[in-house]
């Protein structure tokens, strides 16, 4: 990312180190370049014009399509989502990158073009592209996993990019495209293992993880392999929310997932339980390890504050720690953590409570 900043991207504010902060907060980074040209060169190769003929009707009977026609004109609009389609996720760490899409939404705004119209080919794509890889895919999960969540993480890319261009706040056309995005999110995550908005293990993958793990502690033994684990929880994340919006929260849920990971080691297994909770299940760990390391992950989220446009949103975290107890199961182990971490909210929030 060494190319100078552009117009578009010097008015916003896009200099080398925001857009290394976007991509990080994204999770965006160097494996996406070969997962994207993978995806070009299986499913779009050849096909762009097609795949965007065989959704262009759909556009075309929307509220606001004869705007496009009238402003911009179809035929040249179809011809930049064509163009879109063939260079998916091309250099996407680029300034030039972020410069043609804040360039395109700009325009759109000019012509006072509504920004769902804008955002309706991005979800158009990212339904066509995830049928055509899953298809494509379908009895090879190890290969389509990677590359359903590039699909993902660069299309939510490129929605960040065309909101920033209008300017928003006209948050409430957005939420409405967002909400289709996080239910279409949701759905993949019930077919992965991965967590799609945060990268973090999903709530299916950390139930089984739990589980496989406390058995392998009682197989064996539990003084040569104890197992600890941490339920923690965002403070005042309603807050978050009802003040700078759903799509802020979930930039603040990114950012605090990366927060624990960074925190933790590379072999706990960090999930997120759900809402704005996350578990992390710390194999031959005792009880005064893993209560050094959830210090170190409160510490870790209070002393990163989360900054993004001219918002500088400070968060902390409460955090329960509970160690496995011969024959319990993983219920008692989760609600053991789950009151202690309740206790530390009860006791002044962001603090450690041992079970």
């Amino acid at each position: 990312m060494n190319a100078p900043a552009t117009p578009h991207s010097i008015a916003l504010g896009f200099n080398d180190k925001r857009i290394r902060e976007v991509l990080s907060i994204l999770g965006l980074d160097a494996a996406h370049h070969a997962l994207a040209e993978q995806i070009r060169a299986e499913v779009i190769a050849g096909r762009a014009g097609e795949l965007v003929n065989s959704c262009f009707a759909t556009l075309a009977r929307t509220h606001g399509f004869s705007l496009i026609e009238k402003d911009i004109g179809s035929d040249s609009f179809k011809q930049t989502w064509v163009h879109y389609v063939q260079c998916f996720g091309r250099n996407f760490d680029t300034a030039e990158y972020f410069e043609e899409r804040l360039q395109l939404s700009a325009a759109f705004a000019r012509a006072k073009i509504p920004l769902s119209v804008l955002h309706l080919p991005y979800c158009l794509t990212q339904e066509l592209l995830i049928g055509s890889l899953s298809d494509k895919f379908n009895e090879n999960s190890r290969t389509l996993w990677p590359l359903l969540d590039a699909v993902l993480k660069l299309i939510s890319l490129d929605l960040y990019l065309t909101a920033e261009g209008y300017r928003l706040p006209e948050l409430d056309e957005l939420e409405e495209d967002l909400d289709k995005l996080r239910k279409e999110t949701f759905r993949l995550q019930r077919r992965t293992s991965t967590d799609e908005l945060t990268g973090v293990m999903s709530y299916a993958k950390l139930m089984e993880s739990l589980e496989q793990q406390i058995d392998r502690t009682h197989r064996r033994g539990h003084d040569r392999s104890p197992l600890c684990l941490i339920m923690s929880d965002l403070d005042f994340f309603k807050k978050i929310n009802d003040t700078y919006g759903h799509m802020m929260g979930d930039l603040v849920l990114r950012h605090v997932a990366g927060r624990i990971q960074s925190a933790t080691r590379n072999f706990d297994l960090v999930g997120r339980f759900g809402g704005e909770e996350f578990v992390i299940i710390m194999t031959d760990t005792n009880l005064e390890l893993a209560t050094a390391i959830a210090e170190r992950i409160r510490e870790a989220v209070m002393h990163a504050p989360f900054h993004v446009k001219r918002f500088n949103i400070r968060i902390t975290i409460s955090l329960g720690v509970a160690m496995l107890r011969q024959g319990e199961r993983k219920e008692s182990l989760l609600e053991r953590a789950d009151a202690a971490m309740y206790e530390a909210k009860r006791s002044g929030r962001n603090r450690v409570v041992i079970a």
